[in-house]
């Protein structure tokens, strides 16, 4: 929680510091232009400062990239063969899986109200990691209490994101009355984090199905 911690105040600082260069540069602007500056010369100057600012994003995603491949690495080397799926997390998935642990009686860590982690699969079960180098169990799932795994949907996760996206769900639980979360899986596009989708999406969960040994649910029950 500690790290997550210090990269939420990272994000923060951030903000801070591309908003103050957003009035910097615009109150740099408006002189110019009051002072006879043409407005190709302001376009170019606001064209620099987002490439600035975008500079400046991608190096904090890269941030937080790194730190998702040494938790990857650090749960191949605990997990081998297992497969690895990066997610993202939010404050509804946390509830969910708060909920989840509870009827299932297993025990689980609070989930960070956003961030990335790692959904494990293999002969075992499914476990959820955030962290680093020593990844932190959210919640573990045993193979025995796992029913299927579905194509469900969860909210979208993102700053600037909104309504609902595909994402893998887990049942487990009686087999007639399953319990189950939504996680909302991603990949990388230029440094950004993209929700899978449609066919992309299945196909995860038809991998991560076959990593457990459960089948995979064509109409998973509704929440």
């Amino acid at each position: 929680m500690g790290n997550n911690g210090r990269r939420r105040g990272g994000a923060i600082g951030v903000v801070v510091l591309v908003g103050y260069l957003v009035l910097r540069f615009g109150f740099l602007a408006y002189r110019e232009h009051e002072e006879g500056m043409s407005t190709e010369g302001i376009v170019l100057s606001l064209l620099g400062f987002a490439a600035l600012a975008f500079v400046i994003v991608e190096l904090v995603n890269l941030g937080y990239h790194a730190h998702t491949r040494r938790r990857e690495q650090a749960l191949a080397a605990r997990h081998p063969g297992a497969h690895l799926v990066p997610v993202l997390l939010s404050r509804d998935l946390g509830k969910q899986i708060a909920w989840a642990a509870g009827a299932l009686g297993l025990p689980q860590t609070a989930v960070p109200r956003r961030g990335y982690a790692t959904l494990v699969a293999d002969g075992n079960g499914i476990g959820l990691y955030s962290g680093g180098s020593t990844p932190t169990l959210l919640l573990g799932i045993p193979r025995p209490a796992l029913v299927s795994v579905a194509s469900g949907d969860a909210k979208a996760v993102g700053r600037y994101a909104f309504g609902r996206v595909d994402a893998i769900r887990v049942l487990a639980g009686d087999p007639n009355a399953p319990v189950s979360f939504d996680v909302p899986a991603y990949r990388v596009v230029f440094g950004f984090p993209k929700h899978l989708r449609g066919e992309e999406l299945h196909q995860v969960v038809r991998t991560v199905a076959s990593a457990v040994g459960v089948s995979v649910a064509t109409q998973p029950p509704l929440r």
